[in-house]
């Protein structure tokens, strides 16, 4: 199996190596990432800037890597059409450090960085560790078996392709897991902007988790990871309201535009 792998950590990111590491068990593994620290970009391409590439030497035997100054999607986008002659048959993003949950999931840069494969009918899935605080100690390595189980139902044709698997791990010691489960996305966020900071050069601060007294539904991905589950939640690209269509188009029928009233 050939294997495309990012993040939005940046190339330094422990919980990326821990991944290529999973990931090189199973197949051909190349890794294009950012440069630099890229969290929080969503979607985002280059379009009217520059891209460097620099290949840099791997740790792990027979994995080419590649550090991008640019942004996770820039990253896949190089991986697919650039840095490689074969076909991928998996993309992977991760492990992210820090939860990609509910209404945070459209900023994510790991999650987004795998819209380019779903669009092009990659089998694709996010990784995530849900840490708290900065001062906790990771546990990639849970993460990375993770993925390697989810990647191993890919390349056995027994996972589902039709949807990006988003994975959310909990950052706790294994045996305090209590299990998977499949969820939906929460209708609020987990990463909530605390403050902001400076005069001119502002800095954003983050808090992570729910907020005292908010009430979160079960069987979503938020409600999940803070029970002490992993989370998986697949996602697809749908962004028009169908159930609204017949009622804006009989409004639009009855009341169009003066500029249009005398139309045929």
């Amino acid at each position: 199996m050939n294997i495309l792998i990012t993040n939005d950590d940046g190339i330094d990111s422990p919980g990326l190596w821990a991944l290529a590491k999973a990931m090189s068990r199973l197949g051909q593994t190349l890794v294009v990432a950012p440069d630099k620290q890229q969290s929080g970009v969503g979607t985002s391409v280059s379009l009217y800037s520059g891209i460097n590439i620099a290949e840099i030497s791997s740790s792990i035997p027979n994995i080419r890597a590649y550090a991008v100054s640019g942004t996770p999607s820039d990253c896949v986008i190089l991986g697919l059409r650039r840095l490689t002659q074969v076909r991928i048959e998996l993309l992977v993003s991760g492990i992210n450090l820090g939860p990609n949950v509910g209404n945070d999931i459209p900023y994510s840069g790991t999650v987004m960085a795998t819209l380019q494969g779903y669009l092009r009918r990659i089998p694709s899935m996010a990784i995530s560790l849900v840490t708290s605080s900065r001062g906790e100690e990771p546990r990639f390595d849970v993460a990375a078996q993770v993925a390697e189980w989810l990647a191993l139902g890919f390349q056995s044709g027994q996972m589902p392709t039709e949807a990006i698997l988003n994975t959310n791990v909990p950052n706790i010691p294994p045996e305090q897991i209590k299990g998977i489960m499949v969820t939906r996305t929460a209708p609020s966020g987990y990463v909530r902007l605390a403050e902001v900071r400076g005069g001119s050069n502002v800095n954003y601060t983050t808090a992570i988790g729910t907020r005292p007294g908010q009430v979160i539904e079960e069987g979503t991905d938020i409600w999940a990871v803070d029970a002490g589950f992993i989370s998986i939640t697949p996602l697809r690209l749908e962004v028009t309201h169908h159930n609204l269509i017949p009622d804006l188009t009989e409004l639009i029928r009855g009341s169009p535009p003066h500029f249009l009233r005398n139309t045929p």
